[in-house]
């Protein structure tokens, strides 16, 4: 009795794993959708297909009467021995394992024949392929089961190739969608086929609707090569509305489209648009501040954006009498234009008063084309109390004050006080060493005026 209760233990455990792996198999080969309709039918063919033949060898071996004898042979001899019970059990535990791998097995080839009979062209061929080599490779081991195990096994070694078989065939049905290739486009960019190049990116984007890289690779072709900016702005707003974009690339997307407009475009208030679109849709995120701040740094106007665009002047100290480079656009050139451009220097700084490049503008403006140098002086006056500047910046701004008392207002003790301060705060710039050699020479001309009685006197400010 002991061994007949093992017996049924081990051989119902390795019947219930055969149903369990066929289960999972059948679900695997169903859509998603269809995964809880193959449940609820598997539930109706196990109890039809196992366990109902299963409860009818138990009971026609379990003999019912004298006319009724047990099927088996084995139980029918242990009845007249006595001692029935344990070949009962062991016979019925036998019998649940054979019909486990046998419905497991039908259960496959009729789940297989069913997600299959509609295949066609390479998938079909794959699975013919699929199926030649599973037969083929697990042949071999099917016999060996079959011949150890006798008949009884057949089920068994069928599985031996059918599970293998549905394994691998959910990997046809649902093929893995390839990522796009754009090398093609790339070529044909770079011998400038720009037609043929959105030929194929639009072909790689049928594969892969939703690609960031790809729109992204469109739209630059549309802004860059086909000089398109609506076509290129309404491809960065379809990727914006797609619902897989997420919000960094919705704000790659947008700070790109904000660069066409003032690269290409040279419009700063679409550009602004689009960054404005970032804040309204990522609100209180990193990604809106960081549009917020650059869009404050935008310009205002095209005219603006042209003059920041265009290569400006750098002042380099001299070493003359001006300390400085020339004026802006020489001295009274356009009065007209200069106060044009002074107004909108002020504007801005109404709006950010901290930008330190437009009231740098202003100052010079003021001084050396409008002929206000009081007011130019007031603005760098400004600029030297801000903290925080570069040392660099502030010896420029001493050699502009000190230039400008030195040349508009011919005040030579003031200048001569910025020249000391520029040599005593920022000794090793190079406006300090045009300050000492202009120092140098306001004391030669002083000494110069100066009646020749008594001794030469020290050269202040000479070090």
């Amino acid at each position: 009795m002991p061994k007949a209760i093992a017996l049924l233990i081990c051989l119902g455990f390795l019947g219930g794993v055969v149903v369990l792996a066929g289960t999972v198999l059948v679900c695997r080969l169903n859509p998603q959708a269809q995964q809880r309709q193959s449940l609820l039918w598997l539930a109706g063919w196990f109890g039809k297909g196992l366990l109902v033949p299963w409860l009818l060898w138990a009971i026609l071996n379990f003999g019912i009467s004298w006319k009724l004898q047990p099927f088996m042979p084995q139980v029918q001899a242990a009845q007249n021995s006595g001692d029935w019970l344990s070949a009962w059990i062991t016979t019925t535990a036998i019998g649940f394992y054979v019909l486990s791998t046998y419905w497991t097995a039908a259960t496959l080839i009729w789940a297989l024949s069913r997600v299959t009979k509609d295949l066609q062209g390479d998938m079909w061929a794959d699975f013919k392929g699929l199926c030649l080599t599973c037969g083929l490779g697990l042949a071999l081991p099917a016999a060996v089961v079959v011949l150890l195990g006798g008949w009884a096994n057949l089920g068994l070694a069928a599985l031996v190739i059918l599970v293998p078989l549905a394994g691998y065939t959910p990997s046809i049905l649902t093929p893995k969608k390839a990522p796009p290739m754009y090398a093609r486009a790339i070529a044909r960019m770079k011998f400038g086929k720009y037609d043929e190049a959105e030929w194929e990116i639009i072909r790689e984007l049928e594969k892969c609707e939703d690609d960031f890289e790809g729109w992204m690779m469109l739209a630059e072709l549309y802004a860059n090569h086909f000089r398109d900016l609506s076509q290129a702005e309404q491809t960065i707003l379809d990727i914006c509305e797609h619902p897989r974009t997420t919000p960094s690339q919705l704000s790659v997307a947008l700070h790109r489209l904000a660069d066409w407009h003032l690269r290409i475009g040279g419009d700063p208030e679409p550009a602004k648009r689009a960054l404005q679109m970032i804040q309204d849709r990522l609100p209180g995120t990193h990604l809106a501040r960081m549009a917020r701040l650059r869009m404050q740094q935008l310009p205002d106007t095209a005219d603006e954006l042209r003059r920041q665009q265009t290569a400006a002047t750098i002042p380099l100290p001299a070493l003359g009498d001006s300390l400085d480079g020339e004026p802006v656009s020489g001295p009274m050139s356009d009065p007209q234009a200069a106060a044009s451009a002074a107004r909108q220097c002020v504007e801005r700084l109404t709006k950010h008063p901290n930008d330190i490049e437009t009231r740098e503008r202003l100052a010079r403006l003021l001084a050396e084309q409008l002929n206000q140098v009081d007011q130019g002086l007031e603005q760098l006056q400004l600029l030297l109390g801000l903290p925080g500047q570069p040392g660099a910046k502030r010896a420029q701004w001493l050699s502009l004050v000190a230039a400008w008392h030195l040349r508009y207002r011919n005040d030579r003790a003031t200048g001569r006080e910025y020249l000391e301060r520029l040599v005593r705060e920022h000794p090793e710039s190079p406006q300090a060493f045009a300050a000492r050699r202009r120092l140098f020479l306001l004391s030669i001309e002083e000494q110069r005026a100066k009646p020749q009685s008594g001794g030469n006197p020290p050269l202040d400010g000479v070090r």
